[in-house]
């Protein structure tokens, strides 16, 4: 035999495994097994037909698993971003009320600055006042008259007169 032959016989050899098993249980002696239900091959058009099903799904179901994602993520940032807004007004409410007791404060404080300043002045204006009454005593005719009484003939009715007169 030539190798060309050889080929072409093993080219047009088939084996079939499940043939040679039943051939070689007959031979010993055993049942052979229930002949096997394969399925029929499929159609391709209803391959194809399947394949795009298959294909349309996963990139539909894979989309809204992306788009749920996603919508996850906005989520967690924008309730990043509202806890960082809250935090940041509250430390801005509690940097207003610090501000607005540290003023009050300090129009308490400049409120009593000016009240000491009037009491003050007030005082001033009443001892000058007190001064320039005693003065005007003193300067008076009647207060003279006594003080050069008392001088002259100090007595307790003229030291009296002299206080009545002059404020000492």
């Amino acid at each position: 035999m030539e190798k060309r032959e050889i080929n072409e016989q093993l080219k047009s050899l088939s084996f079939d495994m499940d043939e040679e098993i039943d051939d070689r249980n007959e031979r010993r002696g055993r049942k052979s097994a229930p002949p096997r239900h394969a399925h029929a091959p499929m159609d391709p058009s209803h391959a194809i037909i399947l394949a795009a099903i298959i294909i349309v799904g996963g990139l539909w179901g894979g989309k809204l698993l992306y788009d749920y994602i996603q919508e996850q993520r906005i989520k967690a940032a924008l309730n990043e971003a509202a806890a960082h807004m809250e935090q940041t007004m509250r430390q801005v409410e509690q940097n207003s009320r610090r501000a607005q007791v540290e003023m009050q404060q300090r129009i308490a404080a400049e409120e009593e600055a000016r009240e000491q300043r009037r009491s003050e002045q007030l005082a001033q204006l009443q001892a000058e006042q007190a001064r320039v009454e005693q003065e005007k005593r003193f300067k008076s005719s009647q207060c003279q008259f006594w003080w050069q009484q008392h001088n002259q003939n100090p007595t307790e009715r003229t030291a009296r007169k002299k206080a009545e007169a002059c404020g000492d």
